[in-house]
């Protein structure tokens, strides 16, 4: 009996794979708009709270609003995306994501841009599991692992280009004008609509062909589970640890993640199977990538501060001072496919970590006016080694799954990449805020400012260009050199982290 169309996979059939390469550039743009929707907006907090009167909680859940949402619905939406087709969650994804940037854009109080953040990242939960999982039914075995490292290396490039390009809308540059803050939502408000009928014309359809049924109870479990676990995470730096509603996060979402664990080893269609962490290729790749991510999203959060309060960048010149970390990426991360087939991943991956602990060791002799190229020269090392870590290991997560549970795959690599970032951000962010706080000297500074100076450099930097004056530089240069070594310590703590991880990674590949 001769095969119909649908039982042919997808990467034999000739239509599909004569544009499998422009099908991975527009999965990677989409991809892209979801990684620099959380680092970009970074950029525009300070022009949010002058034009809407934002409070520090409002500040706090305009950022994180969008990634508990996202985090929390990663596995669902990658089990609806196996289900239903991951085309259609990709274009219901870019759909949402463009209405809640739309809220953004036209949204004129604080509560109104944190529903917009909502709104994205659900949408932006459907976007990122169908983007791998379609990429990975559209390329062979043999180039699906350069697909998957060049999705990657974008993966980790967005986030150095999300500050760049909302510095350039923020600042202007030359000829161009600089715009208001709305701005970055225009931007993402447009751009999913232009991807979304290029997927609907040219990408094709994918889903689980054995029509798995949902799982509603674990949906719900991992749901509340992982936005409780990741809500304590992120308010636990900034209302303290011991914050009875950051402990009732701890709590709860511990509690639910058992009880979700429990529930998909009795269940009888289980949206993400317990013996997918048996394999030892996805069990180390997501460890890896929460531990590469964790370093990196702290890393970002810490030199992004560093150049605008220490030294005095503008929002564009900041976002521009990144741009070798994201070019790296993009350079870097097709090549490691080749790498692990020549070396083994363990030696790669191990060799990765390295190279990025000797970066932060760098970091961590930095002062406020070490030269830039010492510090783009850290940058290369950093991406280079994030470059051929994270990329195979996203390539281990999905090998490890059959193909019609890509969506889930997908979907646990992008989950543990949000946990690992914002994991990162609260432990590095608690470092330096504690650092900081201890060694500021406020002795001198009038009791009304003294205070308020010593919580955080960037109030510092405010209060010291109020003051103006003798008074005011003192002010401004001694917060430049406390935060400094408050970041040194950091970025040193990030070394061993990263060099751990690496000697693990490489004594479990050489285990048999």
């Amino acid at each position: 009996m001769t095969d119909t169309v649908s039982d042919i996979p997808l990467h034999e059939r000739p239509e599909i794979h004569a544009r499998r390469w422009f099908l991975l550039g527009v999965m990677c743009l989409s991809l892209v708009m979801v990684v620099m929707a959380v680092s970009g907006l970074n950029v525009a907090i300070p022009s949010l709270q002058r034009d809407l009167d934002a409070t520090a909680t409002d500040l706090q859940w305009i950022v994180d609003a969008y990634a508990i949402v996202f985090a929390g619905l990663l596995l669902s939406a990658g089990a609806i995306g196996d289900r239903f087709g991951r085309k259609r969650a990709l274009m219901a994804g870019l759909a949402v994501f463009a209405a809640g940037s739309l809220i953004g854009a036209l949204a004129d109080t604080s509560n109104q841009v944190i529903v917009s953040r909502a709104v994205s990242g659900i949408g932006a939960a459907f976007i990122m599991p169908a983007t791998l999982s379609l990429l990975t039914a559209i390329f062979p075995p043999h180039e699906r692992g350069k697909a998957i490292a060049v999705w990657a290396g974008f993966a980790g490039a967005g986030g150095a280009l999300g500050p760049l390009l909302v510095g350039f809308l923020l600042t202007g540059w030359w000829i161009f004008p600089s715009f208001w803050w709305g701005s970055a939502f225009v931007v993402n408000a447009v751009t999913p609509v232009l991807v979304l009928v290029v997927v609907a014309v040219f990408a094709p359809r994918s889903k689980d062909d054995e029509a798995t049924p949902l799982d509603p109870v674990g949906a719900v479990l991992s749901l509340f589970g992982i936005a409780a676990l990741l809500f304590g995470i992120i308010e636990g730096p900034e209302r303290g640890w011991t914050d009875g509603l950051v402990v009732g996060g701890f709590v709860v979402g511990i509690g639910l993640l058992v009880g979700f664990v429990l529930w998909e080893r009795r269940a009888p269609h289980p949206m993400l199977p317990m013996e997918y962490f048996r394999a030892r290729p996805f069990s180390t790749g997501t460890g890896i990538i929460t531990l590469g991510f964790m370093v990196m999203f702290g890393f970002f959060f810490l030199i992004t501060q560093y150049f605008q309060f220490v030294k005095g960048y503008s929002p564009l010149r900041a976002g521009v001072a990144t741009l070798p970390f994201a070019l790296t990426m993009i350079v870097m991360s097709p090549r490691s496919d080749a790498m692990v087939r020549r070396v083994g991943m363990n030696r790669v991956v191990a060799g990765g970590f390295t190279s990025m602990a000797v970066g932060f060791v760098v970091l961590g002799f930095v002062r406020p006016d070490t030269p830039y190229l010492v510090i783009a020269g850290a940058l290369v090392l950093l991406a280079g080694g994030m470059a051929v870590t994270i990329a195979p290991a996203t390539g281990a997560i999905m090998s490890s799954v059959p193909l019609n549970k890509a969506g889930i795959g997908s979907a646990v690599n992008d989950t543990t990449r949000e946990f690992g970032g914002a994991l990162g951000i609260a432990v590095l962010g608690s470092i330096v805020a504690s650092q900081y706080r201890s060694s500021f000297d406020s002795s001198g500074l009038p009791p009304e400012v003294a205070e308020a100076a010593g919580e955080s450099v960037g109030a510092a930097v405010g209060i010291g260009a109020e003051l103006g004056g003798d008074v005011g530089g003192s002010l401004v240069a001694q917060a430049g050199v406390v935060f400094t070594d408050a970041v040194n310590v950091a970025f040193f703590v990030s070394a061993v982290i990263a060099i751990v991880t690496g000697g693990v990674v490489y004594a479990v590949g050489k285990r048999p």
